[in-house]
């Protein structure tokens, strides 16, 4: 019986010292503030600096006194702490496909009003990589009161940002481009604009955009041929163009409170006029994705099973041509990171219209880690007429997932069919996204 005694209270010091050394780390949390409440009054920007002072530390203290899956569990913590919330924080991960790895600053910020029922969060953010693309912009969000007791609330956001992007892939248009035409162009865009979202009743919502928008592309280089792409089938190739954007749609979820199981159904619409400034190149776009998940509601997490229809519909007037570097694409990832056909290369299909459907299916294995399997089709389309479930491009794979405060921050995946096999990934650490307006692309 000695040595079972002698583990036992071994055991017993360790999980004592174990215990002391994480009041430690709360405890010198703690000390910080008292010490600074003890101090005179700071505003709430301060209070804001001061939080983050103290949790990123203490956070950072919590890792090294644990062990094995303890210590996984504080690291991620700590991860969220560092990239999330109030305050300036690290930004890393990409831009857009092919842009590589990018990192910046991210500064964001939450506060309720005192005098009306509203609350304000804003976040600013650079971001740069290494081969020469960055975005920097500004974005507020503006919280009301709802009109409905499930409290879903009126919301409103304003945006502004800038991205330069040296290098983008364009193979042509239409759903029968080559991959051997693969060629590169550069796009410069400011946005700036608004966005307000609307409560209904029965999980409705109305929503309504305004915005501005300046287009400036460099030269296409790397085409086999120097005629390959002319204005005559790319359009608006190396022409600037400045839009105002006015338009809004009808959104619907169900049910209307959330649950984590059970079947629950989204539809988002939109519809928005482009207005060219100068230039035949005004044009109109319709958007609707529709989106279905279903988790089993049993004692065992059996996983999510989604299935998502997304359809764009764009034309332009007579006389006038919806420029190249603003037509949706699919393959692999579009400029707004939604991934769809993942087998093909990114951006490697662009026309006016598009439908695609995606089934997926995730499953958390561990913690903040899921895993995912998927199956894509889609089909491009230079005129509407020539959209059909039939001739679509297919792809499947699996893939991992790490999420940080519910939200994915890390994906990656294989997949295979169509012109091969892609592996790719996507890395985004920042909660703020640039949106306005939605549906550019």
């Amino acid at each position: 019986m000695k040595p079972v005694v002698a583990l036992l209270v071994f055991a017993a010091i360790a999980l004592a010292k174990a215990a002391g050394a994480v009041d430690t780390c709360d405890s010198a949390a703690a000390k910080k503030n008292v010490a600074w409440a003890k101090s005179r009054p700071h505003s709430w920007l301060a209070d804001v600096e001061h939080k983050q002072d103290v949790e990123v530390p203490r956070n950072w203290c919590h890792i090294w006194e644990t062990h094995g899956v303890d210590r996984l569990q504080k690291t991620i913590d700590f991860g969220r702490v560092l990239f999330t919330g109030d305050g300036l924080h690290p930004s890393v991960g990409g831009i857009v496909p092919g842009s590589g790895f990018a990192g910046g600053l991210t500064y964001n910020l939450e506060r309720a009003s005192e005098s009306l029922p509203l609350r304000y969060s804003g976040s600013v953010e650079a971001r740069g990589s290494y081969n020469r693309f960055w975005v920097a912009g500004g974005k507020v969000d503006i919280w009301g009161s709802g009109n409905s007791r499930d409290d879903r609330h009126i919301h409103a956001t304003l945006e502004l940002e800038h991205y330069e992007l040296p290098q983008l892939s364009y193979f042509g248009l239409g759903n029968d481009s080559l991959l051997a035409n693969k060629s590169l162009f550069g796009l410069y865009q400011t946005i700036g604009g608004g966005h307000i979202e609307v409560p209904l009743p029965a999980g409705l919502f109305i929503a309504g955009d305004l915005a501005g928008m300046h287009n400036s592309p460099s030269g296409m280089h790397g085409v086999l041929s120097p005629t390959l792409f002319t204005p005559l089938n790319t359009p608006a190739l190396g022409v600037d163009t400045t839009y105002l954007v006015a338009g809004g749609g009808i959104d619907w979820i169900h049910p209307v409170s959330p649950r984590s199981q059970g079947f629950s159904s989204s539809l988002a619409t939109g519809y928005r006029l482009f207005h060219a400034t100068s230039g035949p190149y005004s044009f109109r776009r319709l958007d609707a994705i529709w989106q279905n998940r279903y988790n089993p509601a049993t004692k065992a997490d059996l996983g999510n099973i989604s299935a998502t229809i997304r359809f764009v519909e764009a034309y332009a007037p007579a006389g006038n041509k919806m420029p190249f570097y603003l037509q949706p694409t699919i393959g692999g990832t579009d400029i707004n990171n939604v991934d769809v056909l993942r087998s093909y290369a990114d951006y490697r299909f662009r026309a006016p219209n598009l439908l695609t459907l995606q089934a997926e299916y995730e499953h958390i294995i561990w913690g903040p880690f899921a895993l995912l399997g998927f199956y894509d089709v889609g089909r491009m389309a230079e005129q509407r007429s020539d959209i059909e479930i039939g001739h679509v491009r297919h792809s499947f794979g699996a893939g991992l997932i790490l999420q940080l405060g519910g939200l994915p921050v890390v994906k990656f995946y294989y997949a295979r069919a169509g012109e091969g096999t892609h592996t790719a990934y996507t890395l985004n650490t920042n909660n703020f996204t640039f949106s306005t307006p939605a549906g550019v692309f």
